[in-house]
């Protein structure tokens, strides 16, 4: 083998270890970032029970402002005639969307 078949050889080598520890560098790094991706979806799902548990508490906490409420009016009201325009319904429903956006 001549010198300079010898020295393409050594080139070689070094350009595939080059590559292979660059190849290595964008593993190590693809690994990070899923990482990453998966405690961000891990905290997402945290939060979003937060909001659906939240959502409960208020609902049920306006359903019973809302009991006390009408058994006030109807105590202080019994036998009075009732307004239409200013009776009020026991059930509260929020127009919360799947997000828990207001729509």
């Amino acid at each position: 083998m001549s010198m300079e078949e010898e020295t393409r050889a050594e080139d070689e080598t070094d350009r595939k270890q080059a590559v292979e520890a660059e190849l290595d560098t964008c593993k190590a790094k693809l690994r990070a970032v899923e990482a990453q991706l998966l405690e961000v979806l891990e905290e997402k799902l945290r939060l979003r029970q937060e909001v659906e548990a939240w959502e409960e508490d208020m609902q049920q906490l306006v359903r019973q402002r809302v009991e006390i409420q009408l058994q006030r009016e109807s105590r202080g009201a019994l036998g009075a005639p009732v307004d239409p325009r200013t009776a009020r319904t026991p059930w509260v429903q929020f127009p919360l969307g799947r997000w828990g956006r207001w729509r």
